[in-house]
């Protein structure tokens, strides 16, 4: 989903929108001032965690300084600086965190809550109280304390918010495994002890080590309770492996390698596709042309009609064997 440019672009405008709208209703609705709701901060966190560092980055940056001049809050000096620096750490961070390094919703979103608070204090230091042990400590922990309520808000509101968006755009509940577990099975793919990994509720509950699609095929036939709603992470993602994980009900996939037309395919069927490398197609073993597994399925969109044809080029390279 996230590798949809467009969706991203779509998103973070909307977000930016909500960012200008959200401070200006907080502050007529309820009359409380926006540094005890932070209802700026809410749009942004959800820029990068939804659309990623870059996005979230630019979100903390415009949102400010287009709240500034078009409302006139925050103020152009002090807040505006201190707000534009904060904002920033946390769209930045949070898309980091979440999208790259894989860490848990919860975490990313306090670690960037923490580091953002930090980068708020060091402007506020080095702007106003460079010799002040008492202020320089008050610059940090005062506006910790007032934002409090906001802060639980975010804590409470944001997560729900991320999973919602996800599960409509996909169409499924989205799996989360620890960044312990994946990191371990990538491992174990490139020092090549595995080549395919199954991952489920946070665990890798299935190694495999052969050539091309039969551990998937074998897998789905004697145990598809296994692929259900799991995690797949395997050395090489071509259509015809993304047409089994489709037909399993996998809910997220990782491949070393991975052929523009399988990412296409696990996208359009609501499946959240990442990888190491893509590449134009899957070759063959002797190099000179493309899988002759690949080429079956190439033109097959529906996925029990692709792995019937699977079934049966098998079986006729077997025959020819």
């Amino acid at each position: 989903m996230r590798n949809n440019i467009s969706y991203r672009v779509t998103t973070s405008g909307l977000l930016v929108a909500l960012g200008l709208l959200l401070p200006f209703a907080t502050a007529h609705a309820f009359g409380v001032p926006g540094n005890i709701f932070l209802p700026m901060h809410i749009p942004v966190f959800l820029n990068g965690l939804l659309c990623g560092p870059m996005y979230g980055a630019l979100g903390g940056i415009i949102i400010p300084i287009l709240s500034s001049v078009l409302t006139g809050m925050p103020s152009f000096f002090p807040m505006l600086p201190l707000m534009v620096g904060e904002l920033f750490t946390y769209g930045l961070v949070s898309g980091l965190l979440y999208s790259k390094f894989k860490l848990p919703l919860y975490p990313s979103l306090i670690l960037s809550m923490l580091l953002g608070r930090l980068i708020y204090g060091l402007i506020f230091h080095i702007i106003f109280f460079n010799n002040n042990e008492a202020l320089r400590s008050f610059s940090i922990v005062e506006p910790f304390i007032k934002g409090l309520p906001g802060i639980i808000i975010q804590l409470i509101l944001i997560p729900p918010i991320v999973h919602s968006v996800k599960k409509h755009f996909t169409g499924h509940q989205i799996i989360e495994p620890t960044i312990f577990a994946e990191k371990k099975a990538k491992k174990l793919i490139n020092n090549k002890k595995a080549s395919c990994i199954i991952i489920k509720n946070n665990k890798i509950i299935r190694t495999e080590n052969s050539h091309g699609i039969n551990s998937l095929i074998l897998i789905y036939e004697n145990e598809p309770q296994i692929l259900k709603d799991s995690f797949v992470v395997d050395k090489i993602i071509g259509k015809a492996a993304a047409m089994i994980i489709v037909l399993s009900g996998a809910k997220k996939v990782y491949g070393k390698s991975m052929s523009t037309a399988a990412c296409d395919y696990l996208q359009k069927h609501g499946c959240k596709a990442d990888y190491a490398e893509k590449i134009d197609i899957i070759s063959n073993r002797a190099g000179n042309g493309i899988c002759p597994l690949e080429n079956a399925v190439l033109d097959i969109d529906d996925p029990e009609t692709g792995y019937q044809i699977l079934k049966e080029t098998i079986n006729r390279l077997r025959s020819v064997c």
